[in-house]
C-alpha cells in the first residue's frame, strides 16, 4: 500500500513516514499541498495522510484536488487546530467525507486506521 503524508512540519511528516514504513507500508513525505498532489500523479497513493491546516493549500483543498485525479484514494485528515472543525463541516456540505485524527498523532491510531479498512500492508 503506498501513503503520502502530507504537513507542514516536515518533522512531523518524516516521523510519520517512518513508522509506516517500518510497517511495511511504502510512504513518501511532502510538506505542502501543492507538492502532495504533484506527487499523487507519480506516485499514485492508495491512501493520503495530511494535516488540515497549512499554508497556501489546506489539507481539505489538497484532498479535493487528489480525489480529482485518483478517486478511489482514501484521505484521513489530522489536526490540532479548533479552525480544522469549520473546513471539515464545510467540505461535508459539499457532500465529502472525510476520516479525521486528532493531532498530535497517535501511531497505534494511524496504523488502525489505515489498516482497519485495507488489510496487511503489501
Amino acid at each position: 500500500m503506498k501513503i503520502i503524508v502530507v504537513d507542514d512540519e516536515p518533522v512531523i511528516a518524516d516521523t510519520l513516514v517512518n513508522i509506516l514504513i517500518g510497517e511495511g507500508y511504502t510512504a513518501i513525505s511532502t510538506s505542502n499541498g501543492k507538492s502532495a498532489i504533484e506527487w499523487s500523479e507519480k506516485f499514485e497513493p492508495d491512501v493520503v495522510v495530511s494535516d488540515v491546516i497549512m499554508p497556501g493549500l489546506s489539507g481539505i483543498d489538497t484532498a479535493k484536488a487528489i480525489l480529482k485525479q485518483l478517486p478511489n484514494c482514501r484521505i484521513i485528515l489530522f489536526s490540532g487546530q479548533a479552525a480544522s472543525v469549520d473546513l471539515v463541516s464545510r467540505a461535508k456540505a459539499e457532500g465529502l467525507s472525510f476520516e479525521v485524527l486528532a493531532k498530535p498523532i497517535d501511531p497505534d491510531a494511524l496504523l488502525n486506521k489505515i489498516s482497519g479498512d485495507q488489510g496487511s500492508p503489501a
